[in-house]
């Protein structure tokens, strides 16, 4: 049971007895007599501290009323100035939405910003890589090209050496010609020298010279046609020389010398027709080839 169901049991017993009505009237009696005691009891003195008291009492009433209105002014200030910074914070609030907002989409702009270029930094990793592997590549091929152009130079090197060697060996069989032709020369001029027999008619023998053809015998480099021979010779110095004009030029000048020369060989024997044919048919138009082998094969037979 509670204690506020406790009191109202007591009262309830306590006025149920007939003593304690009659207790009533005895118990105002009392409180009479007791404020007449007590107004009786005081003085015009305490009746004159009381009003003082009173009086500062009110003053200070006042002073708390002047007080209570300047508090109330500056609660009215400070609620004045709590609207404003709830009103600038509410500003603050949405320009600050605003600002994550644009903040939000620049981020986004610089995320698709940013895989546009990584996007673009390995097309060109891989670009780069394949440029690279192209350059290996090339710079493969150019070395196996020095490597065929330093060989095919080493060939032309030796092809030259042996050309010159052959011009050499042609100038001798040359010179060798020219010493056979004046030993022939003189071996005229003594025979011319010689008295001949009575009844024999003195030999008429001109100093042989070297034609293009002697008695029955041919030259067969006459049967070729002079313009044929110069296109050919043109078009295999163009063809051997490519993009080398000056080797075309030498290659065309020595053709034509050889050619020249081998036009005026007096073909006065059976022997010089066959190997000049025979040269002929193995060299065509390459005149210095056929030059060198005639020339050759005179020594060995007049050896």
């Amino acid at each position: 049971m509670s204690r506020q169901e406790e009191q109202k049991g007591f009262f309830k017993t306590l006025f149920s007895k007939w003593w304690a009505w009659a207790l009533v009237p005895v118990a105002c009696i009392a409180l009479i007599f007791t404020a007449l005691i007590i107004s009786f009891g005081l003085t015009p003195e305490s009746v004159k501290e009381v009003t003082s008291q009173k009086v500062e009492v009110q003053e200070k009433l006042d002073k708390s009323e002047a007080r209570l209105e300047k508090v109330e002014s500056s609660l009215e200030h400070t609620k004045s100035i709590l609207k404003d910074a709830q009103a600038k914070l509410a500003d603050s609030k949405t320009k600050l939405k605003k600002a994550e907002s644009t903040s939000k989409d620049k981020k986004e702009a610089s995320k698709k910003d940013s895989e546009a270029l990584e996007s673009k930094l390995t097309k060109s990793e891989r670009s780069l890589k394949e440029t690279k592997d192209d350059l290996k590549k090339t710079g493969d091929k150019l070395n196996s090209a020095n490597a065929k152009v330093t060989e095919l130079t080493k060939q032309l090197k030796e092809a030259n050496n042996q050309v010159a060697k052959a011009k050499d060996e042609v100038k001798t069989a040359n010179a060798k010609a020219e010493e056979a032709k004046a030993e022939t020369e003189k071996a005229l001029a003594k025979a011319k020298e010689t008295p001949a027999p009575a009844k024999e008619e003195p030999v008429k023998e001109e100093p042989k010279k070297e034609t293009a053809s002697s008695g029955s015998f041919h030259n067969p480099v006459l049967d070729l046609n002079p313009s044929n021979v110069a296109s050919t010779i043109k078009s295999n110095a163009e063809q051997r020389w490519k993009d080398d004009y000056q080797m075309q030029d030498y290659e065309v000048q020595q053709q034509t010398s050889a050619y020249n020369q081998l036009k005026n060989v007096a073909v006065d024997s059976e022997v010089k027709q066959t190997q000049m044919e025979n040269a002929l048919s193995r060299w065509s138009y390459d005149f210095e080839m056929v030059q060198y082998e005639y020339n050759e094969q005179m020594d060995a037979y007049n050896n």
